[in-house]
């Protein structure tokens, strides 16, 4: 989540040797909890990198567009960024595709992280035989429902590497009221975001920026976003995600001019 990503070194010609030192790290985020996933159940799931290095997660929203999290392309430029499609482990190069074009909404607010999503328009579509467009939410997830993030965090908060494969956890969605208590004197919980987690056992941290917040329907509704800092999984500290229904409209109309 924003304020806590370090880069990942990558070697762009693959190597068994390659491949270990690309996974070193030293931050503590991860996914707590969760599961090792593959890329075809979830065929929406990207990794973005910016100038080689493991950056973030995305979802592919249309062949030729990518919606993921602003703060994930802090200062890039579109040549900074490649995005990889049809992937379930890091050290998988298949499926590079250049950024044409980062799209981000007027009323996006690095400091408070409102409105905390983007697009990327790509140079060359992802074909269905590669990864397949994921549908948007209309409606915010209901307070109480489980839904599904994916996303290479780390698994373990003693852990100095990142997994090689695609992981995934459920959490459940908490009261927006609920949420703005905890996170009081923080920051704000505002209308575009929902915040969603197991207390004590399970949630998304900052490695997964970005990536898709999924429900039982299989309809992406939101993006990850944020956390207190080195508070991953606590009960005091539920991920914040930003809401795709509540940023739809904007979505919509930059997927249409741009997608």
């Amino acid at each position: 989540m924003q304020g806590m990503l370090l880069p990942v070194l990558l070697w762009m010609i693959w190597s068994p040797e390659s491949a270990a030192k690309e996974l070193e790290l030293s931050r503590s985020p991860r996914i707590v909890g969760g599961h090792p996933s593959g890329v075809r159940n979830q065929p929406h799931v990207v990794n973005i990198r910016r100038r080689g290095n493991f950056e973030c997660g995305g979802s592919l929203v249309t062949p030729h567009c990518v919606l993921t999290a602003a703060h994930c392309l802090k200062d890039g430029k579109p040549s900074d960024f490649v995005v990889r499609g049809g992937v379930t482990y890091l050290t998988d190069m298949r499926n590079s595709r250049y950024v044409r074009k980062i799209l981000l909404p007027s009323a996006y607010n690095r400091a408070t992280l409102d409105h905390d999503v983007a697009l990327l328009q790509l140079q060359q579509p992802l074909s269905a035989s590669i990864a397949k467009p994921i549908s948007l939410a209309v409606r915010s997830p209901p307070s109480g429902s489980f839904v599904r993030v994916s996303g290479w965090g780390l698994t373990k908060a003693s852990s100095k590497s990142l997994p090689n494969q695609l992981q995934s956890v459920h959490v459940q969605v908490m009261p927006q009221r609920e949420c703005r208590e905890l996170y009081r004197g923080y920051r704000n919980i505002t209308a575009s975001m929902f915040c969603a987690s197991v207390p004590g056992l399970k949630d998304a941290c900052a490695a997964d920026s970005g990536g898709p917040v999924v429900n039982s329907q299989g309809i992406l509704v939101g993006v990850v976003s944020w956390g207190r800092a080195h508070r991953c999984a606590a009960r005091d500290s539920p991920g914040v995600y930003s809401d795709v229904s509540y940023l739809s409209d904007w979505i919509v109309d930059n997927i249409h001019r741009y997608c």
